[in-house]
């Protein structure tokens, strides 16, 4: 079940990284990781992505891509470390994807090696909807697709 707030939707299956406001799934072992409603709406029109090299070893909290928007240019961090081996091309020409489906556009998925470890360091969905609520009145927020 997905839960929303403002308009933000934040699905129950997913796992949070709230620090990165990115989401998380673990698909055959490899993280699939994308943008959350929340973040990308606090963003903008997403207008360039810069993906980091297939092959790119990174730590958690590592610059995996950087994201500019009409309002908003940083960097998309890494919730688990391990090795990129994807990248959305979809996404990486059209960027707007995020913004419109931001848990239907994955990012770029990861081959963790810490996985076990770091799962702890992630919030799961139902967690994720209370701990986001006051981010999302704080930055004054609301989720339109």
């Amino acid at each position: 079940m997905d839960m929303s707030y403002k308009g933000c939707v934040i699905p129950e299956d997913l796992l949070y990284d709230l620090e990165y406001h990115v989401w998380v799934r673990i698909d055959s072992g490899i993280a699939v990781v994308g943008a959350t409603s929340p973040g990308q709406a606090y963003a903008g029109e997403m207008i360039f992505i810069k993906v980091k090299d297939i092959g790119t070893k990174v730590e958690r909290g590592a610059i995996l891509a950087t994201v500019e928007s009409a309002k908003y240019m940083g960097p998309m961090r890494a919730p688990v470390s391990g090795t990129l081996v994807d990248v959305n091309a979809e996404v990486k020409a059209n960027p707007t994807l995020v913004n419109k489906e931001p848990y239907k556009n994955w990012v770029l998925k990861i081959q963790p090696d810490k996985l076990d470890e770091q799962l702890k360091l992630l919030t799961p969905g139902k967690e994720a909807v209370e701990k986001y609520k006051p981010i999302i009145d704080e930055w004054g927020i609301e989720c339109t697709s």
